[in-house]
């Protein structure tokens, strides 16, 4: 570490030293479940072992996975903050139907997801049951392949306070992903949050 910056990691490493407690907000589990759109291709060969590639094929594929969400704001605010890191797993993609060769991902994807955005209360109360409506905007990030891609989600949901700090959440959503190309998606979310406040 250069030595100008020592005193400057020395004081922002004290701060947590002097923080206060958390009055609010709250940290969960999320698991989800989906589909994602795929394009795999397909090519045809000749007599002369020419190949001519076939028009791609768009596939929507299953993904699950799970992972941690950190919930932002007071319990009893109509509007909250989400933040998820998960681990989500793409599904193979399926043999095209145009082609007798083709070139495909026959194995899973590995991925880490993360995302952030607001979630609003649009009927009910916080406090009890709550429909919602959720916008999510983030990236899956790490991949095992390179294969990175943007992620947009918007949808409608619920939470229910199953207990004084604990509440359960799901939302059903639909999206894109964005690599190279625009790919639908939709997921659904369930989890459960302990909230601070």
């Amino acid at each position: 570490m250069r030595p100008i910056c020592l005193p400057a990691f020395l004081a922002l490493a004290s701060l947590t030293l002097f923080a206060g407690p958390v009055y609010a907000g709250g940290i969960g589990l999320v698991t989800t479940a989906g589909l994602h759109g795929d394009r795999v291709y397909s090519y045809e060969v000749d007599v002369n072992g020419v190949s001519t590639q076939m028009a791609p094929e768009n596939q929507m594929n299953p993904d699950l996975g799970g992972g941690l969400e950190i919930v932002l704001g007071d319990k009893d605010l109509k509007v909250m903050g989400i933040f998820r890191g998960y681990y989500l797993q793409d599904q193979p993609q399926q043999e095209p139907q145009n082609g007798p060769v083709f070139n495909i991902r026959d194995t899973t994807r590995d991925l880490g997801v993360i995302t952030a955005g607001l979630q609003w209360g649009v009927l009910g109360e916080p406090d009890a049951l709550q429909l919602t409506v959720v916008g999510t905007l983030g990236s899956g990030v790490f991949t095992d392949d390179f294969t990175g891609y943007a992620l947009g989600e918007a949808g409608v949901g619920g939470t229910w306070m199953a207990a004084r700090r604990v509440q359960v959440a799901a939302s059903v959503v639909g999206g894109i992903r964005y690599r190279k190309r625009v790919f639908p998606t939709t997921n659904a979310y369930l989890g459960i949050r302990y909230l601070f406040d």
